[in-house]
């Protein structure tokens, strides 16, 4: 008498239902292993490996093999491996985070920005640059500058490829203004300094630039009311036409 099959293991609960889905097929075509393995053209082990769920996915190729044994469809198989695969991935990358917080704030120099970019990774679960550079977009991040920040080689030379960066180490929205801070501050960035060449610049770029303005905005505010103090009305009058001359060279989304 056959051996009970064991139970599927739903370590990973969308490669569990991709087990569970090859499994009915075997049951709906009345086929043991071994006669399933004659038809697919691969090892018993094989068919039976990719019906045993857990963390990791068995090759397309098995799969396909597999459900076309049985008489299934590829077409509904392959939307249960993108599932499994997407999950799988998912998880294997949860169990690589770190669990150091990074902290742009306290950078003093490119060094401490490169180490504090270096943690947003490792706490984003290490993702493969490949990965990396196709969902950033097109000219976004290419894979070997994403690989030399990782690897403490190098640093974006361009905010838009730091923005880029740190979007794919799951840092969005306002939390990207204490990373916009360390920018500005160690790469000594000025209003007269041309940042973005893009007529269209993506809502993170957009945040940066609205974030800038409103910085230099802030700064040269504050120098105004010092200046006041100390030299009075004269003064005013001068600084407020330096001003006027600063603001309109803040070109920095052309």
């Amino acid at each position: 008498m056959a051996r009970p099959e064991k139970p599927i293991d739903y370590t990973v609960p969308e490669v569990g239902d991709l087990a569970a889905h090859l499994r009915g097929l075997r049951d709906a075509a009345n086929l043991t292993y071994a006669e399933l393995a004659d038809r697919a053209w691969f090892s018993e082990s094989s068919v039976k490996r990719a019906a045993r769920g857990g963390a990791a996915v068995p090759r397309w190729e098995v799969v396909v093999a597999y459900v076309s044994a049985c008489g299934g469809s590829e077409n509904e198989a392959c939307g249960w491996y993108a599932r499994a695969t997407a999950a799988a991935a998912a998880a294997a990358r949860d169990a690589r985070r770190s669990t150091i917080m990074p902290k742009p704030q306290f950078a003093r120099d490119l060094a401490d920005l490169s180490g504090a970019m270096r943690d947003a990774y490792r706490r984003a679960g290490c993702p493969r640059v490949r990965d990396m550079e196709r969902e950033a977009g097109p000219g976004r991040l290419p894979r070997n500058t994403a690989h030399g920040i990782i690897t403490a080689r190098a640093l974006p030379k361009e905010v838009r490829t730091y923005i880029a960066f740190l979007e794919m180490c799951e840092i969005t929205g306002r939390d990207l203004i204490p990373w916009f801070a360390a920018w500005a501050r160690i790469r000594r960035v000025s209003p007269r300094q041309r940042v973005f060449h893009l007529s269209a610049p993506l809502p993170s770029e957009q945040l940066f630039i609205e974030w800038f303005n409103k910085t230099q905005e802030s700064a040269l505010a504050e120098e105004t009311v010092a200046l006041t103090i100390v030299d009075g009305q004269q003064r005013l009058s001068t600084l407020v036409e330096l001003r006027k001359g600063a603001e309109s060279e803040v070109d920095i989304a052309a």
